[in-house]
């Protein structure tokens, strides 16, 4: 994803959509000793009706969410992958079913072959638990306020084994151009597994964030991450304007080759 290019803007315009500039800079600490600081990697989103576009014209790589489907579109290669099973809940019930089919197979099957095939089946068990393990976060709500482009923010603080994971400077929605169209393009970009690294530059684990979005009140426009107490990553939400999404941006190139998969298991299992 951050290898994406910027994305050019269109000419013709929708009234319920909203493009915005996404930021991540790596913090080098050792750049920053020296008053030096790493330049930020910038894409275009694009949002409309809940559909999330992250790339565009001049990008190698174009990531499309709608209908709860998964395009990954290689200009180069022209090619489609095209990623049917890739919601968390899809992955999540494909493991379960497994699970049930290879313990059956257990079984059933020859004294022999039996351990190895018990073994598939508890590794496979083991797998699906993970998905279903939500890692406990603290959140703290701090008395800080920042300002990106221009825009007020609020810092919240997310806590993890101890330590703080995260800070998330968060602005009202109403105070955010496009802001609700946004909101919901991060709630369709969260039903996916890893979504949360396309939403907020992060990942956070195997288990769906939105919930614990939903109790910060506004949108996360500033996400620091920090590892052993310092700041590793910056990722920043900017220009947001609504109205900036033309038609021909979530259509799927028809003279591509397209590609089922690769399956869902290899692209967000790890």
């Amino acid at each position: 994803m951050r290898r994406l290019l910027a994305l050019w803007l269109f000419p013709a315009l929708s009234a319920a959509s909203v493009r915005y500039d996404f930021a991540v800079r790596a913090v080098d600490e050792s750049l920053a000793s020296i008053g030096a600081s790493a330049a930020p990697v910038v894409t275009q989103y694009f949002i409309d009706g809940g559909k999330v576009r992250v790339g565009g014209a001049d990008a190698k790589l174009v990531y499309l969410f709608k209908d709860r489907i998964m395009y990954v579109i290689d200009h180069p290669a022209r090619r489609v992958h095209v990623l049917r099973h890739a919601t968390l809940s899809e992955v999540t019930a494909h493991y379960a079913d497994a699970v049930k089919q290879l313990e059956a197979a257990a079984a059933v099957a020859p004294p022999e072959q039996r351990a190895a095939a018990q073994q598939k089946a508890a590794d496979m068990k083991a797998a699906s638990d993970r998905l279903l393990t939500t890692v406990p976060r603290d959140y703290r709500l701090t008395v800080r306020y920042e300002s990106v482009d221009g825009r007020a923010c609020r810092v919240w603080e997310e806590w993890e084994n101890g330590g703080k994971r995260l800070e998330l400077c968060v602005a009202q929605v109403a105070t955010i151009p496009g802001g609700a169209e946004i909101l919901n393009g991060m709630k369709t970009l969260s039903s996916f597994r890893q979504g949360s690294d396309f939403a907020f530059g992060v990942e956070f684990g195997l288990d769906e964030w939105w919930r614990d979005l939903t109790t910060l009140g506004g949108i996360p426009i500033l996400v620091r991450e920090y590892k052993y107490d310092s700041v590793i990553n910056e990722v920043m939400l900017t220009s947001m304007h609504p109205g900036g999404s033309d038609a021909s941006l979530w259509d799927v190139p028809a003279d591509f080759q397209s590609e089922d998969g690769p399956d869902y298991s290899q692209w967000y299992m790890r």
